[in-house]
Formats: structure tokens, sequence, C-alpha cells
């Protein structure tokens, strides 16, 4: 499961349409070009769980959620967004999650945790970590320590080893 942002403004208050038409919009229309939405679950400011991929039930990956994506995460993968992640200008990474968001968030972390022993949770920027991003904009990993999910479901990132 990959935790990310819309990376918009803390003042954008998107929905489930305007994501799939971003998404989904060719480049040349100012779109990210995407056959699909890149979210599977878009979680709106007022904690209100939309879902871009539909599905028969929510513990089914469809062959869209099959992920060749960032590495190392490959297969079967959800993506849960939530609007926002961005200051109001969209200048910096900001953790904008209202409480509503956290609580739904958590919900819907706490029931796949539950119902795949073995799955595991990351921040989408923590496999392939870049300096200038922050996406979703919180340390996900601590986050997820503190509401008490298990060390076997938290990514476990590799320490960064410089050399001079």
């Amino acid at each position: 499961m990959v935790i990310q942002s819309t990376n918009t403004s803390e003042a954008k208050n998107l929905n489930k349409d305007a994501i799939i038409n971003h998404h989904t919009r060719p480049i040349s229309n100012g779109g990210l070009g995407f056959n699909r939405p890149g979210f599977d679950y878009l979680i709106l400011q007022d904690g209100t769980l939309e879902t871009l991929v539909s599905e028969n039930s929510p513990t089914n990956v469809d062959l869209w959620g099959v992920s060749g994506g960032k590495r190392p995460i490959l297969g079967k993968v959800k993506h849960i967004g939530y609007v926002g992640g961005r200051t109001l200008k969209e200048a910096f990474w900001k953790d904008t999650r209202t409480e509503e968001q956290t609580k739904t968030l958590e919900a819907i972390v706490k029931f796949y945790t539950l119902r795949f022993p073995k799955i595991i949770v990351v921040g989408f920027d923590d496999p392939t970590y870049v300096e200038e991003s922050k996406n979703p904009a919180f340390d996900v990993q601590a986050w997820l320590e503190s509401i008490g999910i298990p060390t076997r479901n938290q990514y476990q990132r590799t320490p960064i080893i410089r050399t001079v």
C-alpha cells in the first residue's frame, strides 16, 4: 500500500472527477497522460473516501493495480491519496491532512493490515528518496508507529550512506 498526496495546495478542494481528469488527460493538454488514475482511493478534505478505480471488492487489486512502478514497489499495490500535500501557494511540501483525512487514512490502513497481515505500507517517496520531493509530506513510518501498525507492516528504509 502506497500513501501519497495529490501534491496540491491545502486550499484546493479537489474531487474524484478532477483527479481522474488530470491524471488521464494527455500531457499536451496539461494532464499527466496516464491510462488510469494514479490512485485507487482518494481521501477528500472532509474525510470522505472516494474509489477512483472500481473493483468488486476493496480486498482485490484489479489488473491496473499490478504495478511496475517505483522500485522496489512491484506487484499488487493499492495507492491511497489524500487531497493536499503542499502549502497554500504550492511552494513547499506540507502535511495538510485534516483531522477527518487522518482518521479515514488510519481506518483504511488498519483495515488492510488486519485483512492482509503481510502487507507493507510505504510513503510514496520512501523507496526512492529524492531530496526535492517529500510526497506525501509527512513521515509515514513514524505515523504508522504512532497508530500502532506493527513493524512487519512498515516499509524498512535502507540507510543512506554518503561517502566523502
